[in-house]
């Protein structure tokens, strides 16, 4: 088995695959920032979000490179005491890069580094229409530890292809600022609210690839 694997390492794999991929992630303290910028009577949710997202990726060997955007699904509230409703977001869009740590003909596990872009938005809109939208963003930066799964078995022993799931378990880590702004990024607004967005996340995708083994 281990002169089996030592060959299988030193086979050429090259390839690419897609998915799209939910979860749930938990950010420590964004119910509290959203609550100031907002300025709001009191927590308009808890820190726990649904994250949503696409990606796809090149493997050459045991390197992987990757690009994918993900956003944190919008909460709806009503604050009775300010008579508002806050909606809550978030965006990410960043490119990442692995290396397979481990695998089998149907199996890898890797893990990821990605440094990306993010944005976090608060609208409240009053009773009688009027909206507020507050914006923070920052650079972030993505730690994964990953386990694709090739569904079904291919006779084809110099080609691994088909539909695949894919288990991610991560950490997000997004530079503090308290610059929100507006809509229009020209008009900056310093506040006093102060927020570095870091979380957990956990995601399953669902999707396919095909990879060329020589």
């Amino acid at each position: 088995m281990l002169l089996l694997q030592t060959a299988g390492w030193g086979q050429g794999i090259w390839g690419g695959a897609g998915f799209f991929y939910g979860g749930q992630s938990i950010w420590p303290g964004f119910a509290n920032a959203i609550q100031q910028a907002s300025k709001t009577t009191g927590l308009v949710n808890d820190d726990r979000y649904c994250i949503l997202g696409v990606e796809m990726y090149v493997r050459r060997n045991r390197w992987i490179v990757g690009a994918g955007a993900s956003a944190l699904v919008n909460k709806r509230v009503q604050d009775m005491l300010s008579q508002s409703t806050i909606e809550s977001s978030a965006s990410n869009a960043h490119i990442w890069i692995g290396w397979v740590a481990w695998q089998t003909k149907r199996l890898k596990l890797y893990p990821s580094l990605g440094p990306g872009l993010s944005s976090f938005t608060s609208n409240s809109t009053t009773s009688t229409g009027v909206l507020t939208t507050n914006v923070l963003d920052g650079f972030s930066t993505d730690v994964g530890l990953t386990f694709d799964w090739f569904v079904f078995k291919t006779t084809d022993p110099t080609l691994q292809a088909g539909p695949m799931l894919s288990l991610r378990a991560g950490y997000r880590l997004t530079t503090a600022s308290n610059e929100w702004h507006g809509d229009q990024h020209g008009a900056t607004i310093v506040t006093p609210i102060r927020y570095g967005p870091h979380g957990f996340f956990i995601t399953l995708g669902v999707g396919g690839g095909g990879f060329r083994y020589k």
